[in-house]
């Protein structure tokens, strides 16, 4: 039996390319269905240092899932093509809010009312910009504290642990 001919297509495809711009956008070309279903696409603005920067467009640029759209969707399939030599995929038009503490706590602040009428009471205690951690203090309903995080790790990328 000839099983070549499926071997490198499709999603799961174990074939690797030289990571350039062009590879970049035909990889992309594997997620663009699903976002143009959306009413939005992506392209690529540039691959440099192990840096790719996409512009998110149409609907993508204004949805609040965009984030983990990036992650989840474009960021994953890149990872699966290009290995290593992806360090990191932003969106350009997201403009970049620098980890402060000032900058988390605003976040929290926006958040306090709705979390105080769910029972809910947080506070932010710690924030490493260098190691990309933030503490806060949370005590309330488990679900609320998830969505939370999801909001800051949302507004905050660069966090690896809240």
């Amino acid at each position: 039996s000839n099983t070549s001919s499926t071997a490198g297509s499709g999603l799961y495809s174990a074939e690797t390319y030289d990571f350039t711009a062009e590879n970049v956008d035909k990889v992309l070309d594997e997620v663009r269905p699903y976002l143009v279903a959306d009413g939005g696409n992506v392209a690529v603005v540039s691959v440099a240092d192990g840096t790719v920067s996409l512009e998110l467009q149409g609907a993508c640029g204004t949805c609040p899932s965009s984030t983990s759209t990036m992650k989840m969707g474009i960021e994953r399939v890149l990872r699966e093509k290009f290995g290593d030599a992806v360090k990191e995929v932003v969106d350009i038009n997201r403009p970049s809010v620098t980890l402060t503490f000032e900058a988390l706590n605003g976040q929290i602040d926006m958040l306090r009312s709705a979390i105080e009428g769910y029972g809910g009471v947080v506070q932010l205690a710690t924030v490493d910009p260098a190691k990309g951690e933030c503490q806060i203090k949370y005590k309330g309903p488990v679900p609320l504290g998830l969505g939370i995080k999801a909001a800051i790790r949302d507004k905050f990328p660069e966090l690896n642990v809240v």
